[in-house]
């Protein structure tokens, strides 16, 4: 399937010139794209990274409600809910990613809001509203944004505060009894502060699922948040940012299907866990300040202070079986600080751009493994009281030379420091089998939690460390980028550059015997890339092409022993993907738009070490062979108003959802069409938006938890297919 789809590209690429001879010359332009990948305003036609990026309206017009709904639309990446937990989004992109949340693992792909690093997965799938833009870093960005970004970065930039006196309210209704609102309003306080304040709210009355035990539907989305935001903007060189973010997420009852059911296994959306009391909450607060001030000699100093706190709380059942087989309970803290401070200037022929960070984190997660194995001949509830703290700092610096005759080159560097500790601690709870009867106010009864050394089989920090594994990890390492492009003229670019990036170390908590608590190198990535963006047709015509090959060194794998059961985490393979992304926008005229992007996979293991063996002849997980998105922007003007409509259809062919490749983790190639209609009035304060998301209302799964062993397959689910109306008016 790959040869077949880069002979099917290659061949578009020798025909693009004789197309675009034949193209009309009434074409309309293309707005230009004006970004900030690189710590600085510039057009994205100029940046020499593969980048996706999606206006505020963008995300409107594509119905577009949350982080997932967005990287469906990037050929090449995945985003998925982490199993059972609809707050958690595990990004994919180029095929490496993360897909454990637990807080001794970082995500592969960091996520940063407003210039703030996400440091847990379990609450990285935002609510996108009020949005300047996002933009989609595709590759390893460890020079600019540091460790953790081995697979890439999603950028989210908050619109900020005005002197306008202004705001909107926008009310939805949809598929499953779904009531929406949001809202916003900006307003001056002085003639140099002004505020904004915007919320919204989300609440589900059917659910997604059918439970056939107990007789209820359940997995309905319940969410609020607030953000406030005060610009204060003392004289023309400085402004001062400050925002304030309050989020609630009580979407629950997300059970996976499990396939060897006799009595809904082909029907993914009917579930039979017994699990009454199964829930999955997040509680966000942030706070942090932006300094931006504009000094001598083409400088700018930007001060970036930040601080989280994250409560997560969940009981699922992972089994789906009347009497829960393997169900989770956990309730975590994380405390996220972090300060960073960067400069960018222009110096001569020289656009530069260097700073410092400190971040610190401390999470303290009751997490456990609810046994009731084969009927109950395997039954133990094991408890784990686990602390870990990360503590990282960070100097880089980057420089962009022009040298002339449309030649430049880019060379940047960052030192880091990363420090990590864990203490853990396992019990068993002797009342806490089955599961059924906890409630939220007393699955983390303490009460009758033994420690595991009573039954001989001592789990905490001595132990671990007698067998060898580390407590605490400190790595020092410099990262770099060397980039160089040309651009012959103001309408074509091509770039070559190649780079390097790290995720931290950590360890593999969700383990039951300490002998299976080992401790994880980093993850490393050598990464080459070639490209071409231009413009063609007096910029009508935005074609953008990528090669890339990345090369990983301690690759951190997740997967499930298919013999016992267990899960497995490991550094034992090395890893190389390359492939082709291809961007092509076309505005056919002033009402009419054209998209098509697409992307390539191939992907495998190089060196395997001992332990490894059985992935010798796998595939990496959610490499798609070939995946693309075709488009169209219609837009009319009708006697009272303006129509516009938008189509998109995303494919992916596929791919294997879990390390292993067992049958029932292949996700077979599907194809979605979402479709939307804006009316928008002429004379008037409203707007009216109507659409679909999955409208041919395709069922997949998009993971799998393959217990074979212990008697159950569980499988996770899509979203059907959802419609919705949304009025939205303005004041």
């Amino acid at each position: 399937m790959y040869s077949k789809a880069l002979n099917v590209i290659f061949k578009s690429i020798l025909v693009i010139p004789f197309l675009i001879s034949t193209l009309p010359t009434y074409s309309a332009e293309l707005e230009e794209i004006v970004v900030t990948a690189q710590k600085r305003s510039e057009s994205l036609q100029e940046v020499p990274i593969s980048i996706v990026a999606f206006s505020g309206d963008d995300i409107e017009r594509l119905n577009i409600s949350n982080t997932i709904d967005l990287v469906k639309n990037i050929p090449g990446m995945t985003g998925v809910n982490n199993v059972g937990l609809p707050q958690a989004a595990a990004y994919f992109i180029r095929g490496i990613g993360q897909d454990e949340s637990v807080s001794t693992m970082d995500p592969a792909v960091g996520t940063f809001v407003d210039g703030v690093f996400m440091s847990r997965q379990i609450a990285n799938n935002s609510r996108l509203y009020d949005l300047e833009s996002v933009e989609v870093l595709k590759g390893p960005q460890g020079t600019l944004y540091g460790r953790n970004t081995t697979g890439g970065a999603v950028r989210i930039i908050t619109k900020k505060p005005t002197e306008e006196t202004e705001g909107w309210v926008d009310i939805a209704y949809g598929d499953y009894e779904t009531f929406e609102a949001s809202a916003k309003f900006n307003f001056p306080i002085t003639d140099n502060l002004y505020a904004k304040l915007t919320a919204y709210t989300i609440d589900q009355g059917e659910g997604f699922l059918e439970n056939v035990t107990l007789n209820r539907d359940q997995w309905k989305r319940d969410a609020t948040g607030a953000r406030a935001q005060f610009l204060f903007v003392p004289n023309d060189r400085t402004e001062i940012l400050f925002t304030a973010e309050q989020a609630e997420d009580n979407t629950g009852g997300i059970v996976g299907a499990n396939k060897l059911s006799a009595c809904c296994g082909d029907d993914i959306y009917k579930v039979e866990s017994g699990l009454e009391n199964t829930w999955a909450e997040t509680d966000f607060t942030a706070y942090s300040i932006k300094a931006t001030i504009d000094l001598e000699n083409d400088t700018q100093m930007e001060i970036i202070a930040s601080d989280h706190d994250l409560t997560h709380s969940f009981n699922n059942d992972y089994s789906d079986q009347v009497v829960p087989a393997y169900s989770i309970p956990n309730l975590s803290d994380h405390e996220q600080n972090s300060l960073e401070v960067n400069f960018t200037g222009t110096t001569g022929n020289i656009q530069w751009a260097a700073g410092a960070s400190y971040y610190e984190e401390e999470s303290h997660v009751l997490f456990g493994d609810a046994l009731f194995l084969f009927g109950g001949v395997v039954a133990g509830t094991f408890m784990r009281d686990m602390t870990n703290t990360t503590e990282a700092t960070a100097i880089y610096a980057d420089l962009d030379f022009d040298l002339g005759g449309g030649w430049g080159l880019t060379v940047g560097g960052r030192y880091t420091d990363d420090e990590r500790a864990v203490d853990v601690a396992q019990f068993v709870d002797l009342n806490g089998v089955p599961w059924q009867a906890r409630t939220k106010s007393n699955f983390m009864d303490r009460s009758a939690w033994l420690s595991t050394a009573a039954i001989g089989a001592p789990f905490d920090n001595a132990t671990v460390e007698a067998l060898g594994t580390l407590t605490s990890i400190e790595v020092d390492e410099f990262t770099s980028r060397v980039v160089i492009d040309y651009q012959p003229n103001d309408n074509i670019m091509y770039y070559a550059s190649i780079g390097d990036s790290f995720k931290g170390g950590g360890w593999a908590s969700r383990v039951t015997s300490a002998a299976d608590f080992v401790d994880l190198r980093p993850e490393f990535v050598d990464n080459i890339e070639f490209g071409i963006k231009s413009e063609w047709m007096d910029d009508a015509l935005r074609l953008n092409l990528t090669y890339f090959n990345a090369d990983y060194t301690d690759l951190q794998i997740t997967a499930i022993d298919q013999d016992t059961g267990a899960f497995v985490y490991s550094n034992k393979a090395d890893a190389e993907v390359d492939g082709f992304e291809g961007e092509l926008l076309y505005a056919a005229n002033d009402n009419l738009t054209l998209f098509a992007n697409f992307a390539t996979l191939d992907g495998g293991y190089t060196e395997l070490r001992p332990g490894a063996e059985g992935i010798a002849n796998k595939d990496l997980k959610r490499t798609p062979d070939f995946s693309y998105r075709l488009g169209l922007i219609f837009d009319t003007t009708l006697e009272n108003g303006e129509l516009n409509f938008t189509g998109v259809l995303n494919r992916e062919d596929e791919y294997f959802n879990n390390q292993n490749n067992t049958p029932a983790g292949l996700r077979p190639a599907v194809s979605k069409i979402d479709l939307t209609f804006t009316y928008t009035p002429l004379e008037g304060d409203w707007r009216v938006i109507a659409g679909c998301t999955n409208c041919s209302d395709k069922k997949a799964i998009h993971s799998t938890l393959d217990f074979v062993a212990l008697g159950f397959i569980t499988q996770f689910q899509d979203l059907p297919r959802l419609w919705r109306v949304s009025y939205k008016y303005n004041f």
